[in-house]
């Protein structure tokens, strides 16, 4: 990575338990340091069944606290969300550690949610769809941090991707 640089993951009024699941699992293969959960103490991780243990997970109560807590690990709070002052995401708007914050799926970012953000970054469209998904759209901006970031690929074979030090000489890979 460049310079130690971060990203993490603010999930907060999301609420669909497989979106969640699905972010969780996204933040993983993508290299998210954390998912700073909100609200939600405990709650399935349908969509990251087996990727949810490799995952580092901290919970907050509230969304200021995590915001604080991502600020205090040296990141700037950037919203995922179609605005006026939002920064197409392949022009690399980012300039340092980054905890990025997702909307909710109907309607996007709440207004503590747009206040508590440093920017913003938006996805450009080219079809008649109003908004990309949830999972999605964190999925691409995430993709675009790290390799901003400069973030080392994990090596793969026989079609997965693994973790270095994971691997063994098995067939599978893993």
């Amino acid at each position: 990575m460049m310079n130690d640089l971060s990203s993490y993951l603010i999930l907060f009024n999301i609420s669909k338990k497989q979106n969640l699941g699905n972010l969780i699992r996204t933040a993983n293969a993508l290299g998210v340091s954390q998912v700073l959960v909100v609200g939600r103490k405990q709650f399935r991780q349908f969509g990251a069944f087996g990727t949810s243990h490799c995952s580092q997970l901290q919970h907050f109560y509230a969304l200021d606290e995590a915001c604080v807590y991502a600020r205090q690990m040296g990141c700037d709070v950037c919203g995922i969300e179609i605005h006026a002052e939002s920064k197409p995401v392949q022009t690399h708007p980012f300039r340092r550690s980054t905890a990025f914050m997702v909307g909710n799926e109907g309607e996007g970012l709440t207004q503590q949610q747009l206040q508590a953000c440093d920017y913003f970054v938006q996805i450009p469209q080219y079809g008649r769809g109003a908004s990309l998904n949830v999972n999605v759209a964190a999925g691409i901006v995430l993709h675009h941090f790290a390799v901003w970031a400069q973030f080392v690929g994990n090596p793969s074979r026989d079609g997965k991707f693994f973790a270095p030090g994971e691997a063994s000489d098995s067939p599978t890979g893993v």
